[in-house]
């Protein structure tokens, strides 16, 4: 028998990262299992939780002790915290394996596949059921008369907390109905709101020709119960939708399931909508506006298959299925898909691939502009590149390319690139060039729709004085606030402090404060102001307050009720507006410049994205570009719809700057409140690293502080480390980490990441 369990503690911290050996009391032994969750004495605290990861014998779990340490020293289990076990012993592998590419805590990564402790246990509500006897000469009271009322209105069955808040009545007058025969209670699971559709269940559609080579081809990988990766490489509007679907009916009449992970900018109500009436009540959806009662729930029922197919963001691969089927990441070049705030800092296509290899499944990855470390997996990519194999560590993909639009006669929108700087020349101020202001005329002629996009909400981009130039900042960042015309405050985007706009300059007193730069919020008003006639609606952080909001625009827009939809980002994906024949792009450069080598790809997506929302109908669609730069190749790449052209060029300056997919990066930051601290300790880990690079084909680059220094009161430092080899760059930073802490390691906070998806 397992007298002993392995068990990892709920804390995530790397001085507590390992198993620890504990006791089994009989009664224990005999219904421990891995994957159970318990709570154990540790260190000085009392009830710490933690996970059983293995169990041992006596003789294995004298092999395990640290010298010096005897079975009769072992501390034993407090109690169980779950009835059952949480995670699979595939869902520990992959934790571990998490912990190894990822760098991070053993029981951070567990910590992605469970509920919140306190709803590791399902719970239970009342429902209430009206019999069938008659309450004939009973003496009822008026709260219990007003009670069965209620729930006869409401069909004979509802949840009793829910009567109750209708016709209140006591614990005693509801036992006395019971008593009586009028009522029954039962207990049941408790439910969330279900993700719904309007209108019937749809069937699938004819494919073209590139949709049903594309369908077989993931088909058959699941027929053949292999593992697969391939990558989906569809125009904007191609129809990968219909091919996801059409895929996941294949999977589920196999009697598999099925992940679908989108962005959650692209979770949109256009999506959810499309899906529920393709599956009906077989569709679970998760998305971060959930609570955590609400994630729990969607877990209890999925890992009971009530649910056979689940949409959401990257953290809905964890979901508790046991006959995984398939995997789909739609627009998978998108940066939300790694997660950047707490460890693990995981890559959802990576994780999602382990998760596929396990279950011996396809995985789908689908996008119109794919990463270009992604594209540069497949054999065309590398042939592009002038490479015969992926020697960055990567697995290949196997491309599947549609290069027509779904919708029969629709065409890929006619783009139009205007420089900025020879309107300016004329004298054109407008934030819109002249050509176009005449097609948004046109357009509102023609009752079509248009949609402006610019990435950048709020009204102006900073506040100044034009008396001694002092721009206003946020103390916390040091970076200049945004200004919100409708509140009349002033907001940091970065720590979300919001004050005042002063009357006079904090440092000279004088009272001429101006706003420069140009949001979203300006640019409704300035639309408002040009074309008055127009119904102008907002699409930006601002404005989209919770998914009622988005949803309520959303249907709006397409239903007709407004002409113009003005938009960051969240109006380039995820929607399709077929009265929309029109995108105006009021400035392409914002992002083509950045720091980050990511810079200009993640420009060419954008607009292409955009670009995409016109002409998704019968009608043809067009975009206007503009740009202070028009003979940049991602500019013309983007005119043109070209993302060969984009990628011929790109990969091309990759190879020259010695980028990722040719090399990988690591990026180590120490971060704290005290700026000489962390200044003094990442220089002091610099020269320990660099010591250590010597002769190991290593670089090592700054130290250097953040592009965002300081943020919410804390300053940031980073070291970049280059190596061709993922495995040895791990190695290496994790040996040099680790010793320098053991010597060196004050309070502030150390993190490591290998080709983050944007460079601090």
């Amino acid at each position: 028998m397992n007298e002993y369990a392995r068990v990892i503690i709920d804390q995530h911290h790397q001085r507590v990262d390992r198993m620890y050996t504990y006791r089994l009391t009989p009664a224990q032994a005999q219904v421990a299992a891995v994957g159970m969750m318990v709570k154990v004495p540790f260190g000085n605290r009392l009830g710490a939780r933690g996970y059983v990861v293995d169990l041992l014998d006596e003789e294995a779990a004298l092999r395990e002790l640290p010298e010096g340490i005897t079975l009769k020293q072992l501390k034993t289990v407090d109690s169980f915290l779950s009835d059952k076990s949480i995670f699979t012993q595939k869902d520990l592998a992959l934790a571990r394996e998490m912990q190894r590419r990822y760098m991070a805590p053993l029981s951070a990564c567990l910590s992605l596949f469970v509920p919140k402790p306190e709803y590791i246990t399902e719970k239970e509500v009342d429902r209430v059921t009206r019999s069938g006897k008659d309450a004939g000469t009973l003496r009822l009271g008026k709260g219990q008369k007003q009670f069965l009322d209620v729930l006869e209105q409401w069909g004979g069955s509802a949840l009793l907390g829910e009567v109750r808040k209708v016709a209140p009545l006591t614990a005693e007058s509801l036992r006395s109905l019971e008593k009586s025969g009028l009522v029954t209670v039962t207990k049941e699971p408790e439910e969330c709101p279900a993700a719904s559709a309007a209108g019937g269940r749809t069937l699938p559609l004819p494919l073209k020709e590139e949709q049903r080579k594309a369908y077989e081809a993931i088909t058959g990988a699941m027929d053949r119960e292999e593992y697969e990766g391939f990558l989906l490489h569809g125009i904007t509007g191609s129809g990968k939708t219909e091919v996801y679907m059409q895929c996941i009916q294949h999977c589920l009449d196999r009697g598999r399931q099925a992940i679908l992970l989108v962005p959650e900018i692209s979770l949109t109500p256009q999506l959810i909508d499309v899906f529920c009436r393709r599956f009906e009540d077989r569709v679970g959806v998760t998305h971060s506006r959930m609570t955590d009662k609400e994630r729990a729930i969607l877990w209890h029922r999925a890992g009971k298959g009530q649910y056979r197919v689940i949409i959401g963001p990257r953290s809905a691969l964890f979901t508790p299925f046991r006959n995984l089927g398939l995997v789909i990441l739609d627009e998978e070049h998108e940066t939300s898909y790694r997660s950047e705030q707490l460890a693990p800092h995981y890559r959802a296509g990576e994780v999602a691939e382990l998760r596929c290899r396990q279950f011996s499944c396809p995985l789908v990855l689908g996008s119109a502009t794919p990463g270009v470390e992604t594209y540069f997996r497949t054999e065309e990519g590398r042939a592009i590149a002038g490479e015969e194999k992926t020697d960055n560590g990567a697995s290949p993909l196997k491309l599947l390319t549609m290069s027509t639009r779904a919708v029969p006669g629709a065409e890929l929108p006619a783009a139009e690139v205007v420089d900025m700087r020879e309107e300016i020349a004329r004298g054109n101020m407008s934030i819109f060039c002249t050509e176009l202001a005449e097609k948004i005329r046109d357009r509102l002629e023609k009752k079509e729709q248009v949609i402006l996009f610019l990435n950048r909400k709020g009204y102006s981009t900073t506040v100044s004085c034009r008396g001694c130039g002092f721009v206003l900042k946020c103390p916390r960042c040091n970076l200049p606030y945004t200004y919100h015309k409708d509140k009349n405050r002033l907001i940091c985007h970065h720590c979300g402090k919001d004050v005042g706009l002063p009357e006079t300059c904090p440092r000279c007193g004088s009272r001429y404060l101006k706003q420069f730069g140009i949001g979203t919020q300006k640019v409704e008003e300035l639309t408002k102001a040009l074309f008055p006639q127009a119904r102008v609606m907002r699409m930006d952080m601002s404005t989209m307050k919770g998914s009622e909001d988005y949803e309520h625009v959303y249907r709006a827009f397409r239903e007709g009720e407004g002409d113009i939809l003005v938009g960051t980002q969240m109006v380039a994906k995820g929607f399709d507006f077929p009265g929309v024949t029109l995108v105006g792009v009021l400035a392409a450069d914002q992002t083509l410049f950045d720091a980050d080598f990511h810079g200009v790809e993640r420009t060419f997506q954008l607009l292409t994205q955009v670009s995409g929302r016109a002409g998704r109908g019968r009608k043809e669609g067009e975009a206007v570009i503009q740009t202070y730069a028009p003979e940049h190749y991602c500019i013309t790449a983007a005119r043109q719809q070209d993302y060969g052209l984009f990628y011929r060029q790109e990969i091309a300056s990759r190879r020259m700057l010695e980028c990722p997919p040719f090399t990988h990066i690591a990026q180590v930051v120490i971060s704290g409140p005290r700026e000489d601290a962390v200044r003094q300790e990442i220089r002091s880990l610099a020269d320990f690293m660099k010591k250590l690079a010597e002769g190991r084909n290593i670089e090592v680059l700054g130290p250097s502080p953040a592009a965002l220094a300081k943020i919410n009161n804390i300053y940031r430092w980073k070291i970049l480390v280059k190596c061709r080899e993922e495995d040895r760059l791990r190695n290496y930073i994790l040996y040099c980490t680790d010793k320098w802490s053991g010597a060196n390691r004050g309070h502030e906070l150390l993190t490591m990441d290998i080709d983050p998806s944007a460079i601090l």
